[in-house]
């Protein structure tokens, strides 16, 4: 018998478009509702309903937002032909806007403006004008007028210099629009030209070819970003009079409005190949580009909804392509480029305020991620697979003896190996500085170790962690 120990030093990260046989030992090739910052493996923290009420509707949730004021916070939900607004003197979701025909999630948008000296939520859905929502009267009306040449039919909405920016006009699909600079009596629901001064007045270009249509604008310091279907463009200057628009030459696929997410005064977005940002120049593949590749290649991003809370990325998609809501959260870390996921409940969307998380889910509940040890009651199921191991040699058998860690609560360890498999639970030593010795048995040239939650119980498993197993030749 020869025995010896490995060292499993942390745990990091989902990485499966490699070999796993070519995976670190601190990445798994499947894992999911795992915390791993600390290095130490935990539960994800789960979230709870913001208001017992479920949004009142019978048909598919498209969109949700929460709109910080100084009257409170607002709450709204869209689905399909309706914009709800939950009331909470009364505590229950009431209709607010009849939509004159269905509005789809990826052409709609929010933005918080100020319109002269009045605070206003404007509502963009690409099927009819705009509208402007008042947090002091919870009452909305339609944004512009035919006399401000504002009264327009827009998807895309944003704030650049202090203008707003408007695009995804049905009569003009490639058409970018900016309102009067505010100020000295003009506001940004006027986009007439000013006799003034072109520097001050509002306007508009048609950028590239009107055929390939806008899909998406983006605010950044020093520049708006114009996605359209085959093209992306930037616009640079503080002005019409110095306004540059210029095509950014970088191959990518486009992704949806929804999809795209600032961070640090850069742009990222997701596809269906991979992570990509926009760094002021041009588009990058993120250094984990393709690390979900199998995951994305095969699902739905159709509906994919993005949000940045902290330095954390996350974006909602349909693992199943047929599913009628995301039913799975990508976490994307950007300090620590590492990825990790998230199930057990469906985001129709999401949205961070305050700092925290939101999400409307395909049930009608709005919850905020705010650490709960469950999923608004439903169980966090935690599952992390270590890689295949072979430990260098195919050629010898492993026989597995025992795993010594550190940690609390009980975890479920399973041996998969070529000459069959064993499960055990183990309650972890809570004794500060104390380990806990897990039995094992499994024999095989190839190995793998899954550790997972007890009945969704909330556990952490410390690192590093040292495997004893014997290891021997096999008869020639």
């Amino acid at each position: 018998m020869a025995y010896q120990t490995i060292t499993l030093p942390s745990f990091s990260g989902v990485r499966n478009d490699l070999s796993e046989g070519l995976l670190k030992l601190d990445m798994s090739p499947d894992a999911m509702n795992a915390d791993t910052r600390t290095g130490a493996l935990t539960s994800a923290g789960g979230f709870s309903r913001v208001m017992p009420a479920l949004v009142d509707a019978d048909t598919l949730y498209e969109r949700m937002y929460v709109y910080a004021t100084e009257h409170g916070d607002r709450y709204f939900a869209a689905a399909q032909d309706m914009l709800h607004l939950y009331d909470a003197t009364a505590g229950i979701w009431r209709p607010l806007y009849q939509f004159e025909r269905d509005v789809t999630g990826t052409r709609m948008d929010f933005l918080p403006a100020r319109i002269g000296t009045e605070d206003r939520l404007l509502i963009a859905c690409g099927s009819e004008p705009m509208l402007a929502f008042d947090a002091e009267t919870n009452t909305v009306d339609v944004f512009g007028t035919a006399e401000k040449q504002s009264y327009k039919t827009v998807s895309y909405v944003e704030l650049y210099f202090g203008r707003l920016f408007a695009a995804g006009d049905p009569a003009a699909p490639g058409r970018l629009y900016w309102s009067k600079a505010p100020g000295g009596g003009r506001t940004i629901d006027d986009w007439r030209a000013d006799a003034s001064s072109e520097n001050v007045s509002g306007g508009y270009v048609d950028v590239g070819v009107d055929d390939d249509p806008i899909t998406g604008i983006f605010a950044l310091s020093n520049q708006l970003l114009i996605f359209k279907r085959d093209s992306l463009y930037r616009l640079l200057g503080d002005r019409p009079g110095n306004y540059r628009i210029v095509a950014v030459d970088a191959s990518f696929r486009q992704p949806l409005h929804t999809a795209c997410v600032r961070y640090a005064d850069r742009l990222y977005f997701l596809t269906d190949g991979g992570l990509c940002f926009y760094d002021g120049q041009t588009v990058r593949k993120s250094a984990a580009f393709g690390a979900l590749n199998p995951l994305l290649s095969g699902a739905n991003l159709g509906g994919v909804r993005a949000a940045a809370c902290g330095d954390t990325l996350y974006f909602a998609i349909r693992a199943r392509f047929d599913a009628p809501y995301n039913e799975t959260v990508i976490e994307y870390d950007v300090l620590r480029d590492r990825f990790m996921l998230r199930d057990g409940f469906t985001a129709a969307d999401l949205c961070t305020v305050h700092g925290a998380l939101y999400a409307l889910t395909g049930a009608g509940k709005l919850v905020v991620f705010d650490g709960n040890t469950s999923y608004d009651g439903d169980p966090i199921h935690v599952v992390w697979n270590t890689p295949a191991l072979d430990l260098g040699r195919k050629d010898v058998d492993k026989t597995l003896l025992r795993l010594t860690a550190g940690g609390s609560g009980r975890v479920a360890v399973r041996v998969q190996a070529n000459g069959g498999s064993f499960e055990t639970q183990a309650l972890l030593s809570s004794v500060p500085l104390g380990v806990t010795e897990i039995p094992l048995r499994g024999v095989g040239r190839v190995f793998r170790l899954r550790f997972s939650s007890v009945g969704g119980a909330p556990f952490t498993l410390d690192a590093p962690m040292t495997l004893l197993f014997d290891q021997q030749r096999r008869p020639s």
